[in-house]
């Protein structure tokens, strides 16, 4: 084998060594759904009011995680199981939504745009999502918080919404006399932990 051949060998080795080593510092984490909490609040004319999801799931992934350098976030909460404290509450969020057409509220994150270190593994993120409700997609800022311990990883914000915003017309009930408000915040504390290193 001559040394050009040998070099351009060499040179092949070492772009698949980086290739597998930037590969193996890639982490995708799966959500808990049981240690996850997703809120949407809301309010009306009258009084406050809230739905909480019980089925989510999602995932996370870094390209470091020690550095909270992310490539991917993605979050879907099924519309069908977001449970109010009182009957009338479930049932109004779910026709608000259209949950018998749209199951699902999803969220990609489409960029990060600045990542504050906080020292022991914490984090403050700000970032751009994409947001689909009810078939509508809408691309809102979002700033949270992470925590990273021991490979897990906790996220914690809100993001400000608006129904409108969606195509959504806020809810009316009892004959007009209660008329919910436009705004609304989804609140969330997702717990990642890690499913595969790829």
């Amino acid at each position: 084998m001559n040394t050009q051949n040998i070099i351009k060998r060499l040179a092949s080795l070492i772009v698949v060594a980086g290739f597998t080593l930037n590969c193996s510092q890639a982490q995708i984490l799966q959500l808990e759904n049981q240690e996850s909490h997703v809120t949407v609040f809301g309010s009306s004319n009258l009084h406050g009011w809230k739905v909480d999801a019980d089925t989510k799931n999602g995932s996370i992934g870094f390209k470091n995680l020690e550095s909270c350098d992310i490539t991917h976030l993605s979050l879907a909460v099924s519309t069908e199981s977001l449970k109010g404290a009182k009957s009338g509450i479930t049932k109004t969020a779910a026709e608000t939504l259209k949950s018998d057409q749209y199951k699902y509220i999803l969220f990609t994150l489409s960029e990060v745009t600045h990542v504050t270190p906080k020292g022991n593994g914490q984090f403050a993120v700000h970032a751009m999502g994409d947001f689909v409700i009810a078939g509508t997609r809408k691309t809102v800022p979002l700033d949270f918080n992470v925590n990273i311990n021991q490979g897990e990883v906790t996220l914690k914000g809100n993001a400000k919404l608006k129904l409108t915003s969606f195509d959504l017309t806020p809810p009316v009930a009892l004959k007009g006399t209660i008329k919910a408000k436009d705004d609304i915040v989804l609140r969330f504390e997702t717990h990642f932990s890690e499913a595969t290193v790829i």
